[in-house]
């Protein structure tokens, strides 16, 4: 079986780059000085979704105060993923981070009932 060498490209280090070639081709995706402008348009979308899911973030973050309200903004976030007025992988972002928010509640409220037993017990025991 021939061995097919890797792409033409040089990568950020210095050293050749080790990417498969595109088939019939010489280069990489990343390296095919044919799609300059596609990867600018790649790299400007993966910058959205990064900008939209820490735009989400800051919402529920916001919104933490009250566990109504992260309830009520993520249905709404899931309305808004099904209709296409938000992207999948925000809506994702904000169940990640309301899923954390309710860890961290309670665990919170956990170790608020463990104090006070310990404190009731220690009433007790003194008593």
């Amino acid at each position: 079986m021939e061995k097919t060498s890797g792409c033409q490209g040089i990568n950020r280090s210095g050293e050749p780059c080790s990417a498969t070639p595109q088939s019939g081709k010489a280069w990489c995706l990343w390296h095919d000085p044919n799609l300059t402008e596609q990867r600018t348009h790649w790299n400007r979308e993966a910058g959205k979704a990064k900008s939209n899911t820490r735009r989400a973030s800051k919402q529920v973050l916001a919104a933490a105060r009250d566990l109504k309200e992260v309830d009520a903004k993520l249905c709404r976030a899931f309305t808004d993923v099904l209709d296409g007025r938000l992207p999948p992988g925000v809506g994702t972002a904000a169940a990640t981070i309301a899923r954390s928010i309710i860890a961290v509640r309670e665990a919170g409220e956990i170790a608020e009932r463990l104090d006070r037993l310990e404190a009731g017990l220690r009433d007790r025991g003194s008593a």
